[in-house]
């Protein structure tokens, strides 16, 4: 356990986050020719982070979608980078398939030692 989460938890969480980051960067392609778009971002191992090093981890923790305003925008308002996007979504796709290897030999785990072997 982390705090008040199990391990289990904790891997759904963060597969929840890689979910809904994959969506906001999808959104966020989908409109990189919209002018005034501001695109978005997924905020939770930040969050994450600062509650496991307080020994806090919370079972309310959730990934949160906002608004980014730091990013700077072009001419025409839209603040969208292709370029970062795809890395992102790269990024995410590598996160997603390492938190499923996890979580299916943590599965494997319990079914051995369910199973006696």
């Amino acid at each position: 356990m982390l705090g008040n989460i199990s391990q289990a938890e904790l891997l759904s969480r963060l597969l929840d986050a890689c979910a809904l980051r994959h969506r906001a960067i999808a959104q966020n392609v989908a409109n990189v020719n919209t002018p005034g778009y501001q695109r978005l971002v997924v905020r939770f191992e930040e969050e994450l982070a600062k509650q496991l090093q307080s020994s806090a981890a919370s079972r309310t923790i959730r990934p949160v979608i906002q608004t980014d305003m730091r990013s700077p925008a072009r001419a025409d308002g839209n603040n969208v980078d292709i370029a970062q996007e795809i890395s992102l979504l790269t990024k995410n796709s590598l996160l997603y398939q390492t938190y499923v290897q996890i979580l299916a030999l943590r599965l494997g785990e319990l079914r051995s030692a369910i199973v006696g072997r």
